[in-house]
């Protein structure tokens, strides 16, 4: 079980994903043996493991991408469309207060559903989860999770 974004797996598939709820987006677990809420806007893959990636492909339709492939992408091939999903990878600041480093991060929007993969938590992440925890827009879908996401 994850203790927390960056908390350890234990071995157990569990996916951070956000479906609205009321005037909020909010985060719930969602284990292995279930597909996750067909509400779900926003699929966030921390550090995940390979039936996580699995389990957001089946669902999605979608390649997600390993970290090595993230971190060797070239800076040409960082947009690019697959299958009728729009994949963008970028490299974000973290840790910016202590020991700044960056790190690649992928988004991928797919049926107006925004799944990110990484493998360290950037500021902008935490920002947004917060702001859209305690208000979201009615019609609020990955592409505006990730516009928020990019905006921070």
């Amino acid at each position: 079980m994850r203790d927390g974004p960056l908390g350890s797996h234990d071995g157990e598939c569990m996916l951070s994903v956000y479906v609205p709820h009321g005037a909020s987006l909010e985060r719930i677990t969602a284990e292995s043996d279930a597909l996750p809420p067909e509400a779900t806007v926003w699929i966030d893959l921390v550090s995940p493991t390979l039936q996580e990636d699995k389990l957001v492909e089946r669902m999605l339709g979608i390649a997600v991408p390993t970290r090595e492939e993230m971190q060797e992408i070239e800076v040409s091939s960082r947009l690019y469309v697959e299958n009728g999903a729009r994949y963008m990878t970028a490299t974000l600041m973290c840790h910016s207060d202590t020991a700044p480093k960056t790190t690649p991060v992928t988004f991928i929007l797919a049926s107006h559903r925004l799944v990110t993969v990484r493998y360290d938590d950037p500021r902008p992440f935490a920002i947004v989860e917060h702001k859209l925890a305690r208000l979201c827009p009615p019609k609020v879908s990955g592409d505006s999770v990730l516009m928020d996401l990019l905006d921070n």
